[in-house]
């Protein structure tokens, strides 16, 4: 009776632990499943699914941002006296009065020209290193006559006022900016580009002078400031001077079976503090473009990690900026879903085109007869019903130029089941009624105001958009020749 008893409260005893246990064991496989990570990711990043691996883009050409190439900067040189310098002038803090700071230079034992007075010059980069930590100083073998000839340069590379242990001189050569053909634009790019540093995606300024009596206003402008504050410093003035462009865009292209649309994006690095380091987060700037070696600043973007880059109907993520194994700095992307991406610059691929209206010229033009001219407004709705090519373009632009043949081309063996819409922008009525003339278009023609370009994002010009027969974008700036062939 009493094995039984016992019998009967071991099974009670089991029948009560099991479920408990149980319970005990879902419990910690729960906890261990629904434990959130300790760096959960934002919102806004969880949604964007990664379409593609991720694409390393080596930086290894130099190139120009707009802003630079239309600066007008003058790097002042002063006469060389007793082998010493006195530090940078700073136009913006220097005051007159002020006490300077000289410091003795040890100069080449070989190359300098003997019986002239050399000049000397301090051109911006950051390096923090030695007396002048925002400068890097040069010597100028021979200024008086370097409009004519080519003349030595001796950089100061590592920053200690010793021009005898930075390796050989560099040559400014002036002979592009004699020859009389060229216009303001070729001037400004024919510059000399003397480095900065040994680096390999080093630092670098391209100089050349002013033409004579090219801009004398903004000459005299920085005579009177320099004069002003240059102290005991014996100033050569603009005429004997250099114009400045500073070098801080590097960039690579995207290989084609990855880029966008079938054409060619370059992605580009701008150093804009200029202390020789393209992945300062918050500073430099991420830029794209389709145009080798001439970047807009308003296609760049403030770096940091994580960065999302819309350009051209596509988004893709900035994983990171770094400097390769052979010294040249490096982008790591990778294309994303175009869902979730809040203010984007760009329209996305699968976004229905925006509401918007535009002049349009249904019709034979008059010119001169204004109650007959048939322009009126119409909503880009009214096209709806077939594929649509929507063309934003000015016929100045050399993009627009190279593609015109293909498009006017195309425009002649349309399929019933699309249709051209032509925007122009920036040109008249008249202008774009004997454009369509000259080349007997069969475009539905209209005009871009900056109201439609706003609503369509433009990014380049031109800018074409491919929708379907609901306008919802297919693709943005498919070439023509591209879409002859399907």
């Amino acid at each position: 009776m009493q094995r039984l008893c016992s019998l009967i409260v071991a099974v009670l005893i089991l029948w009560i632990g099991i479920p408990s246990a149980f319970s005990q064991s879902v419990e910690i496989q729960n906890n261990a499943v629904a434990e959130p990570p300790q760096q959960p990711l934002k919102p806004s990043t969880s949604k964007r699914l990664v379409q593609g691996k991720s694409i390393v883009t080596n930086l290894n050409f130099r190139g120009a941002d707009n802003e630079t190439n239309h600066l007008i900067d003058v790097l002042p040189l002063f006469t060389l006296k007793n082998d010493s310098v006195i530090q940078p002038i700073d136009l913006s803090a220097d005051y007159p009065g002020m006490s300077l700071t000289a410091w003795k230079v040890n100069l080449p034992k070989e190359g300098l020209t003997t019986g002239i007075k050399h000049a000397y010059g301090f051109v911006p980069h950051h390096h923090g290193i030695g007396v002048a930590p925002d400068f890097v100083l040069i010597l100028v073998d021979n200024p008086v006559n370097m409009r004519y000839r080519a003349t030595k340069i001796w950089v100061d590379l590592n920053h200690n006022l010793d021009l005898t242990d930075d390796g050989p001189a560099q040559w400014y050569f002036p002979m592009k900016l004699t020859l009389s053909g060229l216009n303001e634009v070729d001037r400004v790019f024919s510059q000399t580009l003397i480095a900065l540093d040994t680096l390999q995606n080093g630092m670098a300024v391209g100089l050349n002078q002013f033409m004579p009596g090219e801009l004398k206003s903004v000459q005299k402008m920085y005579d009177d400031a320099i004069s002003l504050i240059c102290g005991r410093r014996e100033y050569l003035g603009c005429n004997i001077s250099f114009r400045q462009h500073r070098k801080s865009v590097w960039f690579g292209s995207e290989n084609t079976s990855n880029a966008l649309q079938n054409d060619t994006l370059y992605w580009a690095l701008k150093d804009v503090n200029l202390n020789g380091v393209y992945n300062d987060i918050g500073i430099d700037k991420v830029i794209v473009g389709n145009n080798r070696g001439e970047f807009n600043n308003s296609n760049g973007w403030d770096y940091r990690p994580g960065l999302v880059v819309d350009w051209l109907g596509q988004a893709q993520v900035i994983e990171n900026v770094q400097l390769g194994q052979n010294g040249i700095w490096q982008i790591s992307h990778r294309k994303i879903k175009n869902s979730g991406i809040k203010h984007a610059r760009s329209l996305l691929i699968g976004e229905k085109l925006p509401r918007f209206k535009f002049c349009l010229i249904e019709g034979k033009y008059k010119p001169g007869k204004l109650k007959e001219n048939p322009v009126h407004r119409r909503s880009i709705r009214k096209f709806k019903g077939k594929y649509t090519y929507v063309v934003v373009w000015n016929a100045d632009n050399p993009n627009f130029i190279n593609d015109s043949a293909e498009l006017h081309d195309l425009s002649r063996n349309l399929p019933d089941s699309i249709q051209i819409v032509c925007l122009n922008h920036g040109g008249g009525g008249r202008y774009v009624y004997q454009y369509n003339k000259r080349y007997e278009t069969n475009f539905i023609q209209g005009f871009c105001s900056s109201e439609v370009a706003e609503k369509l994002k433009l990014q380049t010009m031109p800018q074409y958009f491919l929708v379907d027969p609901k306008q919802r974008l297919i693709s943005i700036n498919q070439r023509p020749h591209s879409l002859k062939k399907q």
